[in-house]
C-alpha cells in the first residue's frame, strides 16, 4: 500500500511537471501575439492581452507566424520632427507653419502631439496668439489646429468693436491663405462661424455712419441722391458709387434721404482679393475687411494670378460665346445671371465676376476663367465693388 500510494505522488508530480513546462515554452509565443495585437490596434500590451483572453475559444492560430514588434513602445521622435522642435521656441512663421503641416500629415501621432503642444502660445495675448496659426492656414486642416483657431476667436472677439475688426480681418485673411477643397467641408464651417461674428462687428461699428476714420463726412442737401453725392467725390478723384455709400452708411432705402442726414465717405480703397486655392474672394475698405465670399474660378487653372481693375458693370447683361454667338439676358444658354463685373487687364481680356446657374460649382475650378458666385453674393458685389477698384488673385499654397 505504502509502494502504491508513492506512486501517485510520483506520477502527480511528473504530470504538474510537464504541464508547466508546456506553459512556460508557449510563453514567447504568447508575448508575441500581445505584442503585435497591440502594434496593429495602437493599444498597450496589458490591453492587447485582455483581448485576447476575452476571446471566445476558437480552434488554435498560427501565432508563431506573427512577426516580433520592430521597436519598442517608447520609440524616438522622428528626425525631422525633432529638428522642428527645437526650431520653434524662435516662432520663425516658416517654421510655424511647417509644424502645422506636419502635424496635418501625422494626425493622432505622438510626433503630432508633440508639435502641437510646441506650438501653443504662451500667453493670451491676441497677436501672440494668431502668430501662432503661422503665415497661412496650415492649422486648419488638423483637429489641434482648429482647436486653436477657436481658442484665437473666442479671444478676438472679446476685445471691444474696434480692435475685434481689426484682429478677425487679420485672423481670416490667414484661414483663406491655402487650401481649401470643396471636400473640405469642416474647414470652411470654422471660416464660416469667425465670418459671422466678424460681420456683426462690421456691421456695428465698421458701417456706423457715425465712424469716420478713414473717411470724410458729408451732409446731405436739399434734393440730393446717393448717386448725386457718388458723382460729385469722383470727380475729386474718390472711388464710389451710390450702391457703396449705401452699404457703408447701413442705408436701406436710399430713395429716403434725410436733409441734414450725415454719412461717411471712405477715402481708403476699396479691394477685392480672390485666394484660389480656398476659393475666397474677400472685399476690404482700406485694412478692414468687409466681405467674404466663396467662389468658382476658372478650370484646369485658366484664371491668370495678376491685379485686375473693375471697369463696366451690367445688369441684366448679354452674353458672347466663345463661338461669338450672343445670348441676351435670360436665355437658356446665358452663363451670366442678373450681373456682370468686368475685369480690366492690358494682356488678359474676357474675364470679370457674374452668378451661376450652375450653383454647385462654386468652390471648384469648373468656369471659362470668370469668377462665378452665388446669385446673393454677386448682387452685393455689384454695389459694393466701385469702377475702378483692384482684384488681386492670388493662389497661395499651404498644406498640401
Amino acid at each position: 500500500m505504502r509502494a502504491f500510494l508513492l506512486g501517485l505522488v510520483v506520477a502527480g508530480l511528473s504530470f504538474w511537471w510537464w504541464q508547466r513546462a508546456d506553459e512556460q515554452a508557449d510563453l514567447p509565443e504568447l508575448g508575441a501575439a500581445v505584442a503585435a495585437v497591440a502594434a496593429r490596434q495602437s493599444v498597450t500590451p496589458t490591453e492587447a492581452s485582455a483581448q485576447l483572453h476575452a476571446l471566445p475559444d476558437t480552434p488554435a492560430q498560427p501565432l508563431r507566424s506573427e512577426p516580433p514588434p520592430a521597436k519598442s513602445a517608447k520609440s524616438e521622435p522622428d528626425p525631422a520632427v525633432a529638428a522642428l522642435l527645437a526650431k520653434l521656441p524662435q516662432r520663425e512663421p516658416a517654421t510655424v507653419q511647417a509644424g502645422w503641416t506636419a502635424i496635418a500629415g501625422s494626425a493622432g501621432s505622438a510626433d503630432a502631439a508633440a508639435l502641437a503642444a510646441a506650438l501653443q502660445p504662451a500667453g493670451d495675448d491676441v497677436g501672440a496668439m494668431i502668430a501662432a496659426l503661422g503665415p497661412d492656414n496650415a492649422a486648419l486642416h488638423s483637429a489641434a489646429g482648429r482647436a486653436l483657431v477657436a481658442k484665437v476667436a473666442t479671444a478676438v472677439f472679446a476685445l471691444p468693436d474696434p480692435q475685434a475688426t481689426a484682429a478677425s480681418t487679420q485672423l481670416l485673411g490667414l484661414l483663406v491663405k491655402g487650401r481649401i477643397r470643396k471636400e473640405d467641408g469642416v474647414q470652411r464651417a470654422v471660416v464660416d462661424e469667425i465670418y459671422k461674428q466678424h460681420r456683426v462687428r462690421v456691421e456695428r461699428w465698421l458701417f456706423d455712419p457715425s465712424n469716420v476714420a478713414g473717411c470724410r463726412s458729408h451732409t446731405i442737401a436739399r434734393g440730393e441722391t446717393l448717386d448725386g453725392v457718388a458723382k460729385r467725390y469722383r470727380k475729386e478723384g474718390m472711388a464710389v458709387e451710390a450702391g457703396m455709400l449705401a452699404i457703408v452708411n447701413r442705408i436701406r432705402n436710399p430713395g429716403a434721404l434725410a436733409v441734414g442726414q450725415k454719412i461717411k465717405i471712405p477715402a481708403q480703397p476699396i479691394v477685392a482679393v480672390l485666394e484660389k486655392r480656398s476659393f475666397a474672394l474677400c472685399v476690404s475698405l482700406g485694412d478692414q475687411l468687409m466681405r467674404l465670399y466663396w467662389v468658382g474660378h476658372g478650370e484646369n487653372d485658366h484664371t491668370p494670378v495678376t491685379e485686375f481693375t473693375v471697369g463696366v458693370k451690367q445688369a441684366r447683361p448679354e452674353w458672347t460665346a466663345p463661338d461669338g454667338q450672343v445670348y441676351s439676358y435670360g436665355h437658356p444658354k446665358n452663363i451670366l445671371g442678373e450681373y456682370f463685373i468686368k475685369f480690366l487687364h492690358e494682356a488678359y481680356t474676357g474675364f470679370g465676376a457674374h452668378g451661376t446657374p450652375l450653383p454647385d460649382t462654386i468652390c471648384t475650378m469648373s468656369s471659362m476663367g470668370c469668377v462665378r458666385m452665388w446669385a446673393p453674393d454677386i448682387e452685393e458685389l455689384f454695389k459694393l465693388l466701385p469702377g475702378g477698384s483692384k482684384v488681386i488673385v492670388r493662389a497661395t499654397e499651404s498644406v498640401r
